[in-house]
């Protein structure tokens, strides 16, 4: 039996440009995409890319059957594939360039393949110290933390702290296991960054 027939197999946005560097702009949807079959749904490969392969950040939206929808945020830093069970899909985007407009695209074929993504929250350090807490995005498996000046990595740090705001696990920058540390329980994420000027980003590997 083939898959239920969907009403649309693509989409494509025009995203204005940011106006806060290191911060995705104004959200677009990107497309919307209904199973005009019956059942509890089909596996979905969906590429998302960019006409000028512009880094972009995607919100998936998708539901199989009667269940309940679901969301993921994922970077799509030149083009990336996802694949989710799903009789409903919607792909928003938000353009991380200050400078262009970003043509963000979306693409279903039917099947089923297995995929990793990637979600980047980012920041900046200027003369003073800080500790900075970030939220897990959901699907998210592993932490990774990246200094520009790396140098400084040795005395910054990634801690993971449960849901009593116990830290649990705590590693040096410059002492991560690859591809990043396990998320496993955590909460929330402390990041103890060290003085200086200098811009970092937490880099999350999602499972999905």
């Amino acid at each position: 039996m083939g898959a239920c027939k969907l009403s649309r197999r693509s989409g494509t946005a025009k995203l204005a440009a940011s106006t806060v560097a290191g911060t995705a702009g104004a959200e677009g949807e990107v497309l919307t995409a209904h199973s005009e079959g019956q059942g509890d749904g089909d596996w979905r490969i969906l590429d998302l890319w960019s006409d000028e392969s512009t880094p972009w950040v995607a919100r998936l939206v998708w539901s199989g059957g009667g269940g309940a929808q679901r969301e993921a945020q994922l970077d799509v830093p030149r083009s990336t594939r996802v694949c989710v069970h799903a009789t409903m899909l919607q792909v928003f985007g938000g353009n991380l360039s200050t400078a262009a407009v970003v043509t963000a695209r979306a693409a279903i074929a039917d099947g089923q393949c297995h995929t990793e993504n990637q979600l980047t929250v980012r920041g900046a350090i200027t003369d003073v110290a800080a500790n900075v807490n970030v939220v897990p995005p959901p699907w998210a498996k592993f932490a990774r933390l990246e200094l520009s000046d790396n140098t400084l990595l040795s005395t910054a740090f990634i801690e993971f702290l449960d849901a009593n705001a116990t830290a649990r696990a705590r590693y040096a920058g410059s002492a991560q296991p690859q591809p990043g540390a396990p998320i496993g329980d955590a909460a929330s994420i402390r990041l103890v960054l060290p003085s200086g000027t200098y811009a970092w980003r937490l880099v999350f590997l999602l499972h999905l």
